[in-house]
């Protein structure tokens, strides 16, 4: 037989079973793929275009996510890789998002436009004696992980989270304005510039937080108060110590995630 006609055969053969896997329902594939880990309601759909109604880690249950829902990619199977559109909501926060993986690359998310209230974030995340209000906004470009899973950092990361109308409302009334951390990757370490957009905000910031590929974070920021700033503001620096000579104060904290 012609070795031509062989190749196609093999190439025919291997696309064939590429798209029935997609069509294979969700609920089946779902345990295959390690899901099981997930406490899931409501699934339905193929991996080629499906939903699910909830979604939650019963280990770490700070997000419970739902409705979920995917579908492939056509055109980025062209450049032989598997990649899908993500809507997603959680709580009154949600987004969309891009996940892939390539041939011979790690997984990937890029276009992630996500948001998600920041009294809901306090409450997942167990501040119970902090209140937060307005809205954190995060945008990644991309975000690249390791072909072989090696690595508790990703290998590229590109994007910003917005907290926008940043405000304290318990213990104490604070009006923050438009806080910003810009992400990248920095000598084997994520690291996030922090600053604030100046959009009428009581409060000047400027730093860094870093966290290591063991999990060790710094958090090392300078924080001044505008000739805006009321004094509930000005009285919780304070608790900082001393000012510098530009009137900035230090904020430095570590630990482990």
């Amino acid at each position: 037989m012609n070795r031509a006609v062989v190749r196609w055969a093999a190439v025919a053969a291997v696309l064939f079973v590429f798209f029935l896997l997609l069509t294979v329902p969700a609920r089946h594939a779902w345990g295959w793929l390690g899901g099981g880990q997930l406490a899931v309601q409501g699934i339905e759909g193929t991996l080629w275009s499906g939903r699910v109604a909830h979604l939650a880690n019963p280990a770490h249950p700070v997000f419970p996510v739902g409705p979920l829902a995917w579908h492939v990619r056509p055109q980025a199977l062209l450049l032989g890789r598997l990649e899908y559109q993500v809507f997603v909501q959680s709580g009154t926060g949600g987004g969309e998002l891009r996940v892939g993986r390539g041939l011979f690359g790690g997984a990937s998310v890029t276009a992630a436009h996500l948001s998600v209230p920041a009294a809901d974030l306090a409450q997942g995340l167990h501040l119970n004696l902090l209140t937060l209000a307005g809205e954190f906004q995060i945008d990644i470009d991309e975000l690249r992980l390791s072909a072989d899973g090696s690595g508790a950092l990703p290998s590229v990361l590109e994007g910003v989270l917005v907290w926008r109308d940043a405000r304290v409302v318990q213990p104490s009334p604070l009006s923050l304005g438009q806080l910003r951390m810009q992400l990248g990757l920095r000598e084997g370490q994520v690291v996030g510039a922090l600053s604030d957009e100046g959009e009428g905000g009581s409060l000047e910031l400027s730093g860094e937080l870093s966290i290591g590929a063991d999990r060790q974070y710094r958090l090392d920021a300078l924080l001044k108060p505008r000739a805006t700033a009321d004094a509930p503001l000005r009285e919780a620096l304070g608790l900082l110590g001393a000012p510098d000579a530009q009137g900035r104060y230090r904020l430095q904290y570590s630990g482990a995630l």
